[in-house]
């Protein structure tokens, strides 16, 4: 998922619609947020001159030549220990200027009466322009189509639109990028159910979380510059719940230039295989976990614990990271968490949110509460927060989610202010930002500062732009 750390700077808003554009090359202003490079250590080679001795020779009778022999430095090198590639760290977008501007919440419509009865048909564009709504002062755009079910979408530094894409309606697929007239091609070779995607700030390196098979093998894979081959950086990572659901999830880079990757559980509530001998599974010290990674070394680290399956993460311009976590089976749990390190978000232990079947909590585990929970079967899949300069300055800082499932309270992109003080509050609901969708599975903000977003179904990606 594209990190709110960009390279790029925003666009400002306009009262003109301004023509369809995919991606905007990258730019540089005086708002966009900067790279800042830890020094490099540089080896040290101390080399050493050893003198070659003078020859002397003894004079004879008959006369000879006297030579004195040239010396010869012979350098020794002293072997200095090889660094770690340094990180590059992150500094953080700022509010611009943009007048502030109070919307009322996306409109919705029919749910029936479409060219394919409940939705229009996949190429149906008229039908999806009509049906897909989004607040006064906005506009929505068609930015392309790829060619299957996308799962997670970020902007590369090229500017262009990368997801990673399951083919031909199975869980294999590859990493696609689209450019600015919406075609899309292959970008990586095959890879087995590939999920979160994130490049390394600073390059053009893109790190995709996958499987090594179908049920088994959660991984991490580095795609070299030009795209290709996925060379493998961790293979053992806990997988998998199901066929589709929890392995290792969205990847995101940190300010510290640290990778962030979810991982989901390997169970719904740690039942266990065997309940007679052993009442509840044992949870894997990098299951159902957030995990912090040093990206040149692999070097992995529990950064937050007790997330039944963190499907997306994303930080804010202060280093506050969020997740949004996908409950169990029978439905409590779909939430939205304001990840703390070290902190525990209490799944297995569940009972409270009416799992009869869950574990007791054990005494040492204290409970970290969510951000906001929501309404049973919402999934929540992915997340960004707003950082760009292109809406309202008033929207910075707000988070925007996809809301996955076919319930009344989902399929749209919804809007959440995490100042507003009724969030939490009994009654309080996410502000519909997009409707009309069928299974909105990613959102992201492009370099223009526009929102982006991924429908599942059919491999839409659609644009929402300020207006107004």
């Amino acid at each position: 998922m594209l990190s709110v750390w960009l390279l790029t700077a925003c666009g400002t808003a306009s009262s003109t619609q301004q023509a369809f554009q995919a991606t905007v090359p990258p730019t540089q202003a005086a708002n966009a947020p900067v790279y800042t490079a830890t020094p490099s250590l540089t080896p040290s080679f101390t080399p050493t001159i050893t003198p070659t001795p003078t020859l002397t020779l003894t004079p004879t009778l008959t006369p000879t030549l006297t030579s004195t022999p040239t010396l010869t430095p012979s350098p020794t090198l002293t072997p200095s220990p090889v660094p770690t590639q340094p990180l590059w760290t992150l500094t953080p977008a700022v509010k611009d200027s943009v007048p502030a501007f109070i919307n009322a919440p996306a409109v919705f419509q029919l749910a029936q009466g479409w060219s394919c009865e409940d939705f229009p048909c996949e190429d149906d564009l008229d039908g999806w322009m009509q049906r897909i709504r989004v607040p006064t002062g906005y506009t929505l755009e068609h930015v392309g189509k790829l060619p299957g079910q996308p799962m997670q979408i970020t902007y590369g530094p090229d500017g262009r639109l990368y997801a990673t894409v399951l083919e031909n309606g199975t869980r294999n697929g590859a990493v696609y990028v689209m450019d600015s007239s919406g075609k899309s091609q292959r970008y990586s070779d095959d890879l087995v159910s590939p999920l979160g995607l994130a490049f390394q700030p600073g390059t053009d390196i893109l790190y995709v979380t996958a499987r090594t098979e179908i049920d088994n093998g959660g991984s991490l894979y580095r795609i070299p510059s030009g795209g290709g081959q996925a060379q493998p950086i961790i293979t053992d990572l806990p997988c998998c719940f199901s066929l589709i659901d929890n392995q290792p999830d969205g990847l995101t880079f940190g300010p510290d230039g640290y990778l962030y990757m979810g991982v989901g559980s390997l169970t719904d509530h740690a039942e266990s295989v065997n309940p007679i001998a052993k009442p509840f599974a044992d949870i894997e010290p990098d299951e159902a976990a957030i995990l912090r990674i040093q990206p040149h070394t692999g070097a992995v680290e529990v950064f937050a614990k007790g997330l039944r399956n963190p499907y997306d993460l994303s930080f804010d311009a202060s280093g506050q990271l969020y997740a949004t976590d996908n409950g169990l089976l029978s439905g409590p749990g779909d939430r939205i968490v304001a990840v703390q390190k070290d902190a525990h978000y209490g799944w297995p232990y569940w009972r409270a949110r009416g799992c009869e079947s869950c574990p007791l909590t054990p005494s040492k585990v204290t409970v970290s509460p969510d951000f906001l929970t929501l309404p049973d079967y919402t999934l929540p899949r992915g997340i960004t927060v707003y950082t760009g300069s292109q809406f309202p300055s008033n929207l910075f800082g707000n988070l925007f989610v996809a809301f996955w499932n076919g319930t009344k309270d989902a399929q749209r992109i919804v809007r959440i202010d995490p100042n507003d003080p009724q969030l939490g509050q009994e009654g309080y609901t996410p502000q519909p930002f997009v409707t009309g969708l069928i299974r909105p599975v990613d959102v992201v903000v492009a370099p223009d500062g526009s929102l982006v977003i991924a429908d599942f179904i059919y491999g839409h990606i659609w644009r929402v732009r300020y207006s107004s």
